[in-house]
This record gives C-alpha cells, sequence and structure tokens, in this order.
C-alpha cells in the first residue's frame, strides 16, 4: 500500500494509496520516509504506530506533579485532589511508569489497603494504612483523571488501568437519624458547650441540610433575613456550584441569634461561625456529646436527617429538594424514596374505591 522511490542522493519520495487516492511526500532521509510510510499505512488499517517513549520515562510520581501544576485551584475539590495527589506519590506505584499500572496490579493493591470488616472512612491513613471503601474510591478516581488528562495533554496512548471492577464495591449510607426526643436533647447539650454558637449551628443544619464546609463558609453578607424569601447564598459548595437554601422561620431566629450585639446595619463579609474549616463544627459537635448520650450520632447524620425531614414533612419535587441539599444527580436521593412510599397508597384503585364507597356510605 505504500511504495517508497528513491529520487537522488538525498531524496526519498513516498506514496501511499488511500482508497483509490495518492498521497505522496518527499523526505531527506530514508527513515523519515519509513517512518511516515508506516503511520499512513496505520491510518487506513486502523493499526497507527505510535510512539510511547515518552509514556515509557514518565513515572506517576512525575505526572503528579505535572496535574497539580496544571490544577484548577479555582474548583470547590482541588484542595482534596491536592491531598490525593499526596498519597500517590508516597505509594508503591511512584516510580512506576504510567504505562506499566494494570488494572491487576490496583486490585491487589486496593486488596491490601482495604479491611473489608472497616465500617470508618480514614482518610488520615497512610500509603500502607487500611482505609475505608469510600476513600479508595476517591483515590481510584484521582489516579484515573491523573493518567487521563496526561495521556491527552502528550498525545501519548495510555491505557487507563481504573476500570470496572477495580473499584470496591460501597457500603450503605449510614442511616442514622433523631430518635424521639433527641434532638431536644441535643440543643440542650449544645446550650452547655463553651461555643456558644453551637446550638444556632446545629439548628440551622437540621432546617437547611448544608454540609459543615458551607456552613464554615458563611458570611453575614450572603445570608438574607429581612426579605420576603429568607435565604442563603452559597458561593462554594461541594460540587462547585453557588446555590441559594431557602431559610425557614426556625433558621431565621438561630441566624437571628448570632447576630452580634450591639451592631447594627450591614455587616459586610464577616464569617458567621468563629471556625475556618467545616471541620471546625464537627469537632466541636463531638466536644459538645457523649458517645453514651448519643450513641454513633455523627455531625454529618443532620445533613441526612434534614434531608429525610423534606421528604417526609414537605410535598417538595425530587428536583426542588436537589436544589436545596445540593446533590448534582437524582439517584443521590433514590435511598430517600421510601419515606413516600405510604402516599402511594391513596393513588391505589382500591384506596380510591374505598374512599368513593365511603362517601357514599355518609350521604345515605
Amino acid at each position: 500500500m505504500a511504495s517508497i522511490e528513491k529520487r537522488g542522493p538525498y531524496q526519498y519520495r513516498v506514496k501511499v494509496r488511500r482508497k483509490g487516492v495518492f498521497e505522496t511526500r518527499t523526505f531527506d532521509s530514508l527513515k523519515e520516509a519509513e517512518d511516515w510510510a508506516r503511520i499512513m499505512e496505520g491510518k487506513v488499517t486502523g493499526d497507527e504506530y505510535q510512539d510511547r517513549k515518552k509514556a515509557r520515562d514518565t513515572s506517576l510520581s512525575q505526572a503528579c506533579d505535572w496535574f497539580e501544576a496544571n490544577l484548577d485551584r479555582s474548583k470547590a475539590d482541588a484542595k482534596n485532589k491536592v491531598s490525593k495527589l499526596g498519597y500517590w506519590r508516597a505509594s508503591a506505584f511512584a516510580s512506576w511508569s504510567v504505562v506499566s499500572i494494570k488494572p491487576a496490579d490496583l486490585i491487589r493493591w486496593r486488596r491490601d489497603v482495604l479491611d473489608e470488616d472497616n465500617s470508618e472512612d480514614g482518610e488520615v491513613c497512610g500509603p500502607d494504612a487500611e482505609c475505608g471503601p469510600q476513600t479508595v474510591v476517591h483515590r481510584l478516581n484521582v489516579l484515573s483523571q491523573i493518567l487521563q488528562r496526561w495521556a491527552l495533554a502528550h498525545d501519548q496512548p495510555i491505557t487507563n488501568p481504573v476500570v470496572r471492577g477495580v473499584r470496591p464495591p460501597l457500603p450503605r449510607g449510614r442511616d442514622r437519624r433523631l430518635l424521639e426526643g433527641e434532638e431536644k436533647r441535643l440543643l440542650k447539650a449544645a446550650e452547655a458547650s463553651s461555643r456558644t454558637w453551637l446550638k444556632a449551628v446545629i439548628i440551622i443544619a437540621i432546617e437547611t441540610c448544608m454540609r459543615q464546609s458551607e456552613l464554615a463558609g458563611l458570611t453575614w453578607d450572603r445570608v438574607k433575613l429581612d426579605v420576603e424569601f429568607p435565604h442563603a447564598y452559597l458561593v462554594k459548595t461541594k460540587n462547585g456550584k453557588p446555590r441559594k437554601v431557602p431559610l425557614s422561620q426556625r433558621a431565621v431566629e438561630a441566624f437571628r441569634s448570632l447576630y452580634p450585639a450591639g451592631v447594627s446595619g450591614v455587616i459586610g463579609a464577616k464569617p458567621i461561625f468563629p471556625v475556618e474549616t467545616g471541620r471546625g463544627i464537627a469537632h466541636a459537635f463531638r466536644d459538645a456529646i457523649s458517645d453514651q448520650d448519643f450513641p454513633d450520632l455523627r455531625w454529618h447524620d443532620l445533613r441526612h436527617e434534614a434531608t429525610s425531614r423534606l421528604f417526609e414533612l414537605t410535598d417538595l419535587r425530587d428536583t426542588e429538594i436537589m436544589a436545596i441539599t445540593g446533590h448534582l444527580r437524582p439517584e443521590m436521593l433514590a435511598r430517600y424514596t421510601h419515606l413516600r412510599s405510604d402516599r402511594l397508597a391513596a393513588r391505589l384503585p382500591g384506596a380510591q374505591l374505598s374512599t368513593s364507597s365511603k362517601t357514599s356510605g355518609d350521604a345515605r
């Protein structure tokens, strides 16, 4: 399909026939002519030659360095990705070529670091420590992004080893709800805390479904209490998309209780809570409650409680609830749909017949 003609001491013409049309090009050396002929033939047959030397010479650690240097720091998840890069730089794969990592290697790694019986998902574990399934999935997702983006940027043929079956199955999400009377006791325990703001932030979390990082980033200029529809405007969220969270009357009162004494007018961009990160809120929560009085209760359970109440106590559609909670996809709320299953009975034919029969009987 390709032919090379010598046209002089330093000229080689290549002819490649493609679908009845000849493509020609002249080179100064035989090697250049042969390389171009091989590439063009590969394009026709689907067996195109690609030089993988750069990929073979690049280690995972070097790819991590490139990824970090080109990371968009404005994204909400940038900090988490950087922490995952640190993990891979310290892992046994750090010195491996980016083309040498195979799915079987990652499955063996997963089995080494993953404790199948561990329900805790410790992000603090080191390169060789046991971690929960969710942490392993997060790390594999970042590894996949590193390899994909590096390969695209450098035009290198790399097969992504993070394929189906490499990620571990995730356990069921936590379903801890506040028990009867537990919210009242929880707020009483918060009142006894040295953090005077803790009771209010618990109420706000239950009323709004906001994440701890979103609460920590709240400033007074983003909370509108004296408007027709009170709301909090979240600029930075976990999914990177801003949103407005409607505030119930109870949430408004909780925010008002935090208003600085002796201050009138606009406060501006002053933080509402005296913490730098969401973890500060979670630490204050853990310090205020005891495992004996509130067994297996974590701060994140308040978001689960708040979302559950939206399904149980309102007629909001799933899309409307997503706008409040910040979930990106409807399937993320699938675990809550059972909370409304009892309402479906009113829509069944038997239930309608029963209702009409009762009405007829009353009329008689």
